[in-house]
């Protein structure tokens, strides 16, 4: 009987650690993804550009000064007519809204993707054309099938 030991080629990936390596190489070569810390920072930066409800205030007073700072076209209570608190409420609500809604700046890195396509696709575009790092933990089978 013989026996041949086999010949293992130079570079060849033979344990974890040597694939690990590999991988991580590759996984530093590729374009850095936005983190979720990046995206949120755009999602709160666009928030704060969105003009502020109006507060429908907890007194006929604050009511007033609220109502008063609406758009003319919100002011529908006739002059003359009582002002009721009801009735300022009424177009502060409508006026509000009227205001675009703040996106969602809490979740996973996904769902603040989705957030940040409705106010900036282009970018979430460019980011789905980046690929994604491999997988770095697990068996040395999961790691060959990454």
């Amino acid at each position: 009987e013989f026996s041949v030991e086999p010949e293992i080629p130079e570079g060849a990936f033979t344990t974890t650690a040597t694939l690990r390596e590999f991988i991580d190489a590759h996984n530093a070569s590729l374009p850095a993804l936005l983190s979720a810390d990046d995206i949120k920072a755009l999602l709160e930066e666009y928030n704060a550009t969105l003009p502020s409800q109006m507060p429908l205030g907890a007194s006929v007073d604050e009511t007033y000064a609220s109502y008063e700072q609406l758009p003319e076209e919100f002011q529908r209570i006739e002059n003359g007519t009582k002002h009721t608190a009801t009735a300022m409420k009424a177009c502060i609500k409508e006026y509000n809204a009227t205001l675009p809604a703040p996106v969602k700046t809490s979740g996973s890195r996904d769902a603040l993707l989705e957030q940040l396509a409705i106010i900036n696709p282009d970018l979430v575009a460019q980011e789905a054309q980046k690929s994604s790092p491999l997988k770095v933990s697990g068996t040395k089978a999961d790691l060959i099938q990454a």
